[in-house]
């Protein structure tokens, strides 16, 4: 099939109608030909992929994350950064292809008890403002963007470094909300290094000190071209600040 993106104008009047037409979310099928009857509100792109079947969420602990990382980004790696940062295309996906998966995964009566259901859906099925979480955010793009900065195909499993990512909700957020995580060099670095204290050494990295390294990180690349050092260089640095700190904690 080839990928679809929800036009411009479309976009911005769902968008901007979100509070109005949050009946809509509890839908059980999907709404956008009702809402926008006989006028055209999507059109297809030349981005040919594979049917991507997701698995449904079964519990509130149960969701599928890496299943479903796996099989979003393996069909849709070879879309570039650019691609992959068009809020056009997360949205029809989001309302369409997936609808009865985002209806399971981040059903708006949980955030109607909550209040402010119009804020969670914007997040979740659409851009937020801030561009640095949007990707992370959205409730499709982060399937893709878990797989972006930790696919790493030198390893026997590509996805081993993902599977940390995700077994870690602390992690998968204080590391893709950076200002670095666009450059999988260093996230992959960072994973690996983790990955090597908690699965080869038993050593467990706690939510201070892995938020501790992310800060490090940040100051370094205020003084060091990080886009200039390569994978083994990053792991060094990485490496020898969490002995540091995991010694100091």
């Amino acid at each position: 099939m080839n990928l679809h993106y929800v036009s411009d104008s479309s976009l911005d009047d769902i968008k901007s109608n979100i509070k109005h037409n949050i009946p809509y979310y509890s839908s059980d099928i999907p709404w956008m030909d009702e809402y926008f009857g006989s006028e055209s509100w999507s059109f297809p792109s030349k981005i040919r992929v594979e049917d991507i079947d997701l698995h449904m969420p079964i519990s509130s602990t149960v969701h599928f994350d890496l299943e479903n990382t796996k099989k979003v980004y393996s069909t849709l790696k070879d879309i570039t950064l650019i691609q992959a940062c068009d809020e056009r295309m997360w949205t029809y996906l989001a309302h369409q292809t997936f609808w009865n998966y985002m209806r399971e995964r981040w059903p708006v009566e949980s955030y109607l008890k909550k209040g402010k259901p119009e804020d969670a859906i914007r997040e979740r099925y659409f851009f937020m403002s801030n561009k640095g979480r949007a990707l992370v955010r959205n409730g499709i793009a982060r399937l893709w963007w878990y797989g972006y900065v930790s696919y790493d195909e030198e390893r026997e499993d590509p996805f081993e470094l993902t599977a940390m990512l995700l077994s870690k909700l602390d992690i998968a957020q204080s590391l893709l909300e950076r200002v670095f995580s666009g450059n999988r060099d260093i996230t992959r670095a960072v994973l690996a290094v983790i990955h090597q204290k908690d699965k080869v050494e038993g050593i467990a990295v706690s939510r201070n000190v892995f938020r501790s390294l992310m800060m490090y990180i940040n100051q370094l690349g205020g003084v060091t071209i990080l886009d200039a050092l390569d994978r083994s260089e990053l792991e060094r640095l990485i490496e020898g600040k969490l002995n540091k700190l995991l010694h100091e904690s």
